[in-house]
């Protein structure tokens, strides 16, 4: 859209004052004297003309530079269509228009009058011929070289105008603008009046400038126009030509500046050739490699450069074939944990290296280190993808892997009529009929499941728990558990004689083994049998009356009188009865085996 005019000041006002009064009096004239289908040659309109501007570019439609062709006026507004012989029809000679006069204009000819008046908007008075061949002053396209390529101000003007300037847009060229009014803002639709540089005289000018991209007319196409451009970098800055053709506005054909080589052509576009330093860099080629060498001259566009020649790598500490590598592949052992290095004397040299990351070769080790010029793997890879029915492994060339399973344990279904194993890598459950299922607490049912994996409770027979200790015997019938006798005393006797043995249904077990203190038992004492319960457990009874056994002598014991401690020993309360040997006096040890015999012989002396 075009940019709103700037507010007038005191004299511009004024100016814009008497425009305006002047426009109503021709539009009063111009009523009062048109005849319908003429054009009267003196005719003046506001700017809001019903003339439609000529569609001087036939062809894809395209308004391109000036807006030509538009059916509205420089505000935007629509009008009517032209009717032929009419003002800006097109033609072909006089007899075509109906003020006799047809013109030719940029990209060909119209229907025009004689300027003794003022013009329609976006028309200006100048200096043309007529096809029959005089030449008078006309109303003519005021825009129609707005936005052409140019180099000059000549290219945006005919008929002797000059105020049209040529616009410089730096790189990119010259574009034509057109001499507008800063107060009317007479500017097509899609440009702006703005104050330029006239390139010519350094003045200050106000001209219709495009907004955006100049594009090319279908007139500027045809006649191929073009304009100055160039293309500027580091290196210099190259000029070239931007036409317009099939397709619009070329690109610009200028080089793009390079650093100047020995080559016989001006590559910085400085207007001299081959000028550049003559220590510049070349590089000398052969089979084996490239290397960088210096230029001593230039002729004809051909380097004579000196400097190493490339050859084959050698065992030598040194780059042979100049590809920024020593010796490189000569001592290479392919062992990552050695450094291999040539000796002075060419051999090869292999230090281990340690400590150092390097690659094992597998995917499944990752930390490796060399360690005593080897490269050992660690950190393994976790391959484990938590699926019970898969094998999970590492490939050390593919990485993990994991191959279908048909052993294992998979996820617990909840329901024990199913088995649950995995089948080719697939958790599977598996009907377990006529298995275990869950016990539904009766003892007289039979917990089991059925070829449909559902748990069923069927009837059973035989012994059960009628749940009481104190009942033997119990037995099912039609599904219930009858109970049996009472078990006796005999059932529940634990052969203590310190115990009396019950049974209660309320006691764990039902046997009950209350302590029967103060009965009489016998103990386990040989001397004190005689025994009294405490406890639940039997004791030796004290104080009881008992009989021990002393010995006279070798051959011969005496049972004596005793009484029983609590320990169960029998301790004597009477003395034994004296003896003599054959009724002598014995002093040593008296044998009465068979008869009675002193041996205090083997007392005497000898």
């Amino acid at each position: 859209m075009s940019q709103l005019p700037p507010l007038p000041t005191d004299s511009a006002l004024q100016k814009l004052v008497i425009l305006n009064g002047l426009l109503v009096c021709c539009l009063i004239f111009a009523a009062c004297s048109s005849t319908p289908g003429t054009v009267d040659p003196g005719a003046t309109t506001d700017a809001k003309t019903d003339t439609k501007w000529p569609d001087l570019f036939s062809g894809d439609g395209k308004l391109g530079d000036g807006e030509l062709g538009d059916a509205s006026d420089a505000s935007g507004d629509a009008t009517t269509t032209v009717l032929p012989g009419e003002f800006s029809a097109p033609c072909k000679d006089d007899t075509d228009c109906n003020a006799g006069m047809c013109i030719q204009v940029y990209g060909g000819q119209i229907c025009s009058h004689d300027c003794s008046g003022n013009c329609e908007t976006g028309y200006t008075c100048q200096q043309v011929t007529t096809h029959g061949g005089d030449t008078l002053f006309a109303c003519v396209p005021k825009y129609k070289h707005i936005c052409d390529p140019c180099n000059a101000n000549k290219d945006c003007n005919d008929g002797g105008d000059s105020t049209n300037v040529c616009i410089p847009y730096g790189a990119s060229g010259g574009f034509c603008g057109a001499a507008c009014d800063e107060i009317l803002q007479d500017c097509p639709k899609g440009y702006t009046c703005d104050v330029v540089l006239n390139p010519a005289t350094g003045a200050k000018v106000h001209q219709c400038q495009h907004q955006g991209i100049c594009e090319c007319s279908q007139a500027a196409e045809n006649l191929q126009l073009s304009t100055t451009c160039y293309i500027q970098n580091d290196y210099g800055k190259c000029s070239g030509v931007r036409a317009c053709g099939v397709g619009g506005l070329a690109e610009c054909t200028a080089p793009v500046p390079a650093q100047e080589i020995c080559n016989n052509i001006d590559d910085d576009c400085n207007g001299y050739t081959d000028d550049f330093n003559a220590s510049s860099k070349c590089p000398i080629t052969n089979e084996f490699g490239t290397c960088q060498g210096i230029i001593k001259q230039c002729v004809n566009g051909q380097a004579l450069c000196e400097g190493q020649t490339p050859t084959t790598e050698q065992c030598n500490g040194k780059d042979d074939n100049c590809d920024g590598k020593t010796d490189e592949g000569l001592c290479e052992d392919g062992d990552p944990c050695t450094k291999d290095t040539c000796n002075s004397d060419g051999s090869c040299q292999h230090v281990q290296l340690g400590g150092m990351a390097c690659d094992d070769g597998s995917i499944c080790t990752q930390t490796d280190k060399c360690l005593s010029g080897k490269c050992v793997g660690g950190n393994n890879m976790n391959c484990d993808d938590n699926d019970p029915c898969t094998t999970d492994s590492c490939d050390p060339f593919v990485g993990c892997q994991h191959a279908k399973a048909s052993d294992g344990v998979c996820t617990e279904d909840g329901n024990l009529c199913t088995l649950d194993v995995c089948k080719s890598g697939v958790c599977t459950h598996v009907i377990q009929d006529g298995g275990k299922c869950t016990d539904d607490g009766l003892p007289c049912t039979n917990d089991l499941c059925d070829a449909a994996g559902v748990c069923k409770h069927t009837q059973s027979s035989g012994p059960c728990e009628d749940g009481n200790p104190c009942t033997e015997g119990d037995m099912c019938v039609s599904g219930v558990c009858k109970s049996g006798p009472m078990k006796g005393s005999v059932a529940c006797d634990d052969s203590n004689p310190c115990t009396v043995d019950t049974c209660d249904p309320n006691q764990a077990g039902g046997c009950v083994h209350a302590n029967n203190d103060f009965a009489a038992c016998t103990s386990t004492s040989t001397e004190c049998p005689i025994g009294q319960c405490a406890g639940g457990q039997c004791f030796p009874q004290p104080n009881k009356t008992c009989s021990t056994t002393v010995k006279l002598d070798l051959c011969q014991n005496q049972d004596i009188a005793g009484v029983c401690t609590s320990a169960g020993k029998c301790v004597p309360t009477q003395k034994s009865q004296p003896f003599s040997c054959g009724g002598a006096s014995c002093k040593s040890i008296c044998v009465t085996c068979v008869v009675p015999v002193c041996l205090d012989f083997l007392l005497s002396s000898p």
